[in-house]
């Protein structure tokens, strides 16, 4: 969970209260692709502070840069509690079927990935092999007096600098096709988070860490002409596989 923390984009702020909002860092204008930035405002009817968020680049810039995508965060909070609850209620009622479909889904997906990154490192290996052989014989070249010592050192720097290069973006690579290959373990992992909160009575921090990526916030509908959209991302796709499953 800390590893998964580190590795987020939404780092949060802590409001002027002391406390960081369950969607603070999650929220990206669909407009602009900036962050949501969170504001308050004392309501003497209720003689306490109400939150709302606002693209960042609009509060900061103003209309010249993006233009208003203000929502109440009471609002988003209950838009994104009730597709949590509404998710995890459909898959207890279909939990094989839907683990299944996502683990097919996802392959399909990823094969063409898995082909290419398998390709990559097939030529990233093959170049390393190569440059071992020409820094042997750049030092055999040497040992023979056939090579001057400073041509010979830089030859072997050269080399050994695409090799340290290669091997980190082969180590990258690898990274990415393991990945690809848990798909089920990540399905399993998520249905085993998102059922928890099954029934859960308030939006929290730790959710937000477990089950997203990032929540996009359409602009107004007095401003754009259409209705807001508000599309939420899960850290493991199962929402397509669910709306693929109504479809049918």
């Amino acid at each position: 969970k800390v590893q998964d923390r580190l590795k987020s984009l939404a780092r949060g702020r802590k409001m002027h209260t002391g406390i960081t909002h369950p969607l603070s860092g999650f929220l990206y204008c669909a407009d602009c692709g900036g962050k949501l930035k969170m504001g308050y405002v004392w309501d003497k009817s209720i003689n306490d502070y109400r939150y709302n968020f606002n693209c960042g680049r609009h509060v900061r810039y103003g209309k010249a840069y993006c233009f208003s995508h203000h929502i109440t965060s009471i609002t988003l909070e209950k838009i994104v509690l009730e597709d949590i609850r509404e998710m995890a209620k459909k898959i207890v009622l279909d939990e094989k079927s839907i683990r299944e479909e996502y683990v097919r889904h996802n392959a399909e997906l990823k094969e063409q990935s898995i082909k290419s990154i398998k390709k990559e490192l097939q030529v990233k290996h093959k170049r390393i092999e190569e440059l071992s052989h020409l820094i042997q014989v750049a030092y055999e070249d040497r040992v023979k007096g056939k090579m001057p010592e400073n041509i010979c050192i830089n030859f072997i720097q050269k080399y050994s600098e695409e090799q340290k290069t290669l091997t980190a973006e082969i180590t990258e690579l690898e990274t990415k096709l393991a990945e690809t290959e848990t798909a089920r373990q990540n399905a399993d992992d998520f249905i085993r988070s998102i059922k928890k909160y099954l029934n859960a009575p308030a939006l929290t921090r730790e959710m937000c860490y477990e089950l997203l990526d990032r929540v996009v916030v359409g602009g107004l509908p007095k401003i754009t002409g259409q209705e807001r959209e508000i599309d939420i991302v899960y850290k493991v796709d199962i929402a397509s596989v669910l709306r693929y499953k109504l479809n049918k």
